[in-house]
């Protein structure tokens, strides 16, 4: 059965409110700490705070030198491990991707300092247990939780592509992820 990836839902707070529904108040460390983590993706652009996506962003920290069609080039990174789900970002620097730039480098498309040093753009704590919990006996706002992650963090890597030249984006989306996870749960069972 094919599952359709859209969500019934706007933003985090109504998922929150249709667990809390579902469970009579309760809501699980796995859930809460997805749902924050999502919530925090979402006041991005409305909290006054300064996050390495604002910075990627922010035309004002580009080296307009060392800049593709006026855009900095990066690479999208996704990682998944048993610990979180990683969105990294790396500056092209000489047409490679660079884990490790000197501050104000030359060659560098920013100008003060590399974006990827403060480590992942995104970072969900424990998504993989989420996803795994999910399966096994998860509910309808769990399943909402996760296409809305996946909704929001596609929504992110596409605001990246059209504001910076996105050399490479590499890695697994949440959706496959999912897939991924319940593909291995199923062959455990078999087994």
């Amino acid at each position: 059965m094919q599952l359709d990836w859209t969500c019934r839902f706007g933003n985090v707070k109504a998922i929150l409110q249709l667990k809390k529904s579902l469970n009579l108040g309760e809501v699980s460390n796995h859930f809460q700490i997805v749902a924050n983590k999502l919530l925090e993706l979402e006041g991005t652009f409305t909290d006054g705070f300064d996050n390495n996506i604002k910075y990627l962003l922010n035309k004002k920290n580009w080296h307009l030198a060392n800049c593709k069609q006026g855009k900095p080039s990066i690479a999208l990174k996704k990682n998944c491990n048993q610990y979180a789900f990683d969105l990294f970002c790396f500056p092209i620097v000489n047409n490679e991707p660079q884990a490790l730039i000197k501050p104000f480098d030359a060659d560098s498309p920013f100008k003060e300092f590399n974006p990827s040093s403060l480590g992942p753009l995104l970072s969900i704590p424990k998504l993989k247990d989420f996803i795994a919990v999910t399966i096994h006996c998860g509910d309808e706002a769990d399943m909402e939780l996760l296409k809305y992650a996946h909704i929001l963090l596609e929504q992110l890597i596409d605001l990246l592509s059209t504001s910076l030249h996105v050399v490479e984006n590499s890695g697994q989306s949440v959706q496959e992820i999912f897939l991924s996870v319940e593909q291995q749960l199923k062959e455990l069972k078999q087994a």
